[in-house]
């Protein structure tokens, strides 16, 4: 994948994160550059829901611009970190979306309650505690401690970093997320204890996402999911016609 391939799929995923309201004047998204481990690309020093592909820039594990034009924002420390502790991913987001601030300062804990991110969150989202922006890699190091092997992790009263192996899983994980969150704060509004899933429960969610289907089945499943979002996100929702 080309630089210019990969600025477009990010550009892409920040203006479906933009139309979800999980990012807005804040907040950036970036790529590992395949090929290329030790540098990832970002949204320059800008809002990134208005990132176009012109407005993403290069960088290495310190921060200095390698390509393209601007500066990075200042909790590029978080990108490094992250890349750094976890081969595995491939995608950082930071965003300060709502419902994440709202569970990182509250005494209840954000779980999985939805399909298929049961097993993923049973066990609740881990919290990054510390106070202050994430500007050095000392505090970017220190999140990704906290990340683990997860694909989430929230930063109290900051938002939230989300991780995947790629730019649109990075987006989707972003948005089911924030899925989970609206559903166990409405759950919590109602009053009591949430009625959360059992062990046996869990391992039943763990089956679909087990079952063995082709990788052309997989591969149009999340075609179905992003295209949809895009849609959204273009405006290009098919409309009834009006006589």
């Amino acid at each position: 994948m080309t630089d210019s391939e990969l600025a477009k799929s990010l550009a892409m995923g920040c203006r479906i994160l933009s139309e979800q309201g999980i990012i807005d004047a804040f907040g950036h998204l970036s790529a590992r550059i395949p090929g290329e481990p030790d540098l990832f690309m970002m949204n320059r020093g800008m809002s990134p829901a208005l990132a176009e592909e012109k407005d993403f820039i290069v960088c290495d594990h310190n921060g200095k611009v390698i390509r393209g034009n601007g500066h990075p924002n200042g909790e590029w420390p978080i990108h490094a970190a992250v890349y750094r502790a976890r081969p595995d991913v491939t995608s950082v987001l930071h965003s300060h979306s709502k419902m994440s601030r709202i569970f990182s300062l509250s005494h209840r804990k954000m779980r999985g309650l939805l399909t298929s991110n049961v097993p993923e969150w049973q066990g609740g989202v881990p919290v990054y505690r510390k106070p202050g922006l994430i500007t050095s890699m000392q505090q970017g190091e220190e999140v990704a401690s906290t990340l683990c092997d997860n694909c989430a992790v929230l930063l109290r009263g900051h938002g939230d970093v989300v991780v995947g192996g790629s730019v649109r899983q990075t987006v989707l994980k972003a948005i089911a997320l924030k899925q989970n969150e609206e559903v166990v704060h409405e759950v919590i509004s109602h009053g009591g204890e949430i009625d959360l899933w059992s062990d046996e429960d869990v391992q039943k969610w763990k089956a679909p996402v087990n079952f063995k289907i082709s990788e052309e089945a997989k591969a149009a499943l999340s075609d179905r999911v992003w295209d949809y979002y895009v849609a959204r996100a273009t405006d290009t929702l098919p409309r009834a016609k009006k006589d």
